[in-house]
């Protein structure tokens, strides 16, 4: 009896303890999801970008090295507002991670995983609306993640500012 009752409670602590590693991982994964899909925001050095340009199109060197510029330049803009998303973040959780008066330290995990949230749904909206061609398959992408970076990073740096006033 008293084997089957300490079996029971190793199980059950095993159970537990093995709920509270996936539910940390989850919560991690779901917080910092991957959203590049088609977009190479760390591939914009030049040679990079003239090689994905002439992967989707014919054009003669002037027209390949002026669209890759181009991509270049746009993938730098994604990869600059995704930094800017990420770092606003960051300050949301340093001001809040030991703000506790009106429960914004229970509030916190919630409001990084809504601004993730908000900057997928953005993506999906607009790529919903997109059916690129040509070059644009590359531009498209990193043009869309851009914007939405932008605006998740606008969000949570107004929620800074208001409550630094």
């Amino acid at each position: 009896m008293i084997k089957i009752v300490c079996k029971n409670v190793i199980w059950g602590f095993l159970a537990v303890l093995i709920a509270i590693l996936v539910s940390g991982t989850i919560q991690t994964w779901a917080a910092n999801p991957n959203l590049d899909g088609d977009s190479h925001p760390t591939r914009f050095k030049l040679n990079e970008c003239i090689a994905d340009v002439k992967e989707v199109t014919a054009w003669n060197d002037k027209e390949t090295l002026d669209a890759a510029r181009n991509i270049c330049e746009i993938r730098q803009s994604h990869a600059k507002q995704k930094a800017r998303f990420l770092a606003s973040l960051k300050k949301l959780q340093e001001q809040y991670q030991n703000y506790t008066n009106h429960g914004f330290d229970k509030q916190l995990p919630t409001a990084i995983a809504d601004s993730w949230t908000i900057v997928k749904s953005c993506i999906d909206f607009k790529e919903g609306f997109t059916s690129p061609h040509n070059v644009a398959v590359l531009s498209v992408p990193e043009d869309v993640r851009s914007s939405c970076y932008s605006l998740g990073a606008s969000l949570v740096e107004s929620a800074l500012f208001n409550q630094t006033q």
